[in-house]
């Protein structure tokens, strides 16, 4: 089955820009699928988000939608005739509508019965169940962005697309809104792009994730092989705490500061000097005379106790100032005590790249 979405070289530079704004970037979303695209501010995420609604058009580059070309060259379908659902930043609720009103406007062609049974089975299906009488001034920022979700869904678009939506929401309530969001995508199967600068939304929500820098596409894949295998390091950086060890390469593995690493991996490129890893793939070793070569030791430089648990820092225990490494832990450890431990699944990282 062919995509739903496929993004092929799209480029995009605004007048007076020093560079595109997205800089050929092809992509394909399957049917069903959620795609996040992530990114600060300024990368391009939004610009690609308002070509594919047909917002902004592109310079360069072809959108095929459902096997149907739908952007190439100075040819455009209108955005209201690609059936594409949006829900903005700030929600663009119409103030002096009802909730039945907005979630109702872009329903064409129904009587008022049908419209109104659409309406209340998708308010049901978002969790809002209010006075359809109401305004949305009478709403909290929840209820403000499930009405904003329902008139998007409303008309059972082929593509919803989602700019930043938990940007206004406390943090106790992006999360539940999070979850409850990602439980109604998943039973509508409705394709979804989701556009955020949060990348615990990313990793929690999305099937695949496209980091995007400077308008270009630097990484697409899974969520989990984003996070354990990065290919740079502002991807790495992007996705939370790592480390990165130097190393250099030996016949059946790498010798590092701390100790000798088996491995059958070989760095992609002759600039690749560093072994990177996350956190959580340190696991310490609790008995002392526990044998094997890839058993690394460090002394712990410092503990920090962080609620759900410690992060320690360590350096080699030779006198390698430059090189140290982090860990989280159960239990905090003295400054000066040694650790033996192992790295689960090292990665080689090229950190000259963005």
């Amino acid at each position: 089955m062919p995509p739903v979405l496929e993004l092929r070289n799209i480029a995009k530079t605004y007048p007076g820009g020093h560079r595109r704004a997205v800089d050929a970037i092809s992509l394909e979303v399957e049917k069903g699928e959620i795609l996040s695209l992530v990114g600060e501010s300024g990368s391009g995420k939004t610009t690609l988000l308002r070509i594919i609604a047909g917002l902004e058009h592109p310079d360069e580059g072809s959108l095929v939608l459902s096997g149907q070309v739908i952007t190439e060259g100075k040819k455009a379908v209108p955005p209201h005739k690609r059936n594409i659902g949006m829900v903005f930043q700030d929600y663009a609720l119409f103030p002096h509508m009802t909730i039945a009103e907005n979630v109702g406007f872009g329903l064409k062609g129904y009587s008022p019965t049908e419209k109104k049974k659409i309406i209340e089975e998708t308010l049901a299906l978002t969790g809002l169940e209010e006075n359809l009488s109401r305004y949305p001034h009478q709403l909290s920022g929840g209820q403000q962005q499930r009405v904003a979700l329902a008139r998007a869904l409303a008309p059972r678009p082929n593509i919803l697309l989602l700019d930043e939506p938990f940007s206004n929401l406390d943090t106790v309530l992006h999360d539940r809104i999070r979850e409850d969001l990602h439980k109604i995508l998943k039973a509508t199967g409705i394709t979804t792009i989701l556009v955020t600068h949060h990348t615990r939304d990313a990793l929690s929500m999305a099937d695949k994730v496209a980091v995007i820098y400077r308008g270009q596409l630097l990484q697409a894949d899974t969520p989990r092989t984003i996070y354990r295998n990065p290919v740079s390091g502002y991807v790495a950086n992007l996705f939370g705490k790592f480390s990165c060890i130097p190393y250099q390469t030996a016949v059946d593995g790498f010798k590092t500061p701390f100790g000798f690493i088996r491995s059958e991996l070989r760095p992609a490129s002759s600039s690749q000097t560093w072994l990177f890893f996350r956190p959580e793939q340190v696991k310490i070793v609790n008995e002392p005379n526990a044998p094997g070569p890839d058993i690394l030791e460090g002394v712990v430089a410092s503990s920090v106790f962080l609620g759900d648990y410690h992060r320690i820092v360590l350096k080699p225990t030779s006198d390698d100032p430059a090189s140290q490494l982090t860990i989280h832990a159960d239990v905090s450890y003295t400054p000066g005590t040694i650790l033996r431990f192992y790295i689960d699944k090292v990665r080689t990282v090229d950190f000259g790249n963005a």
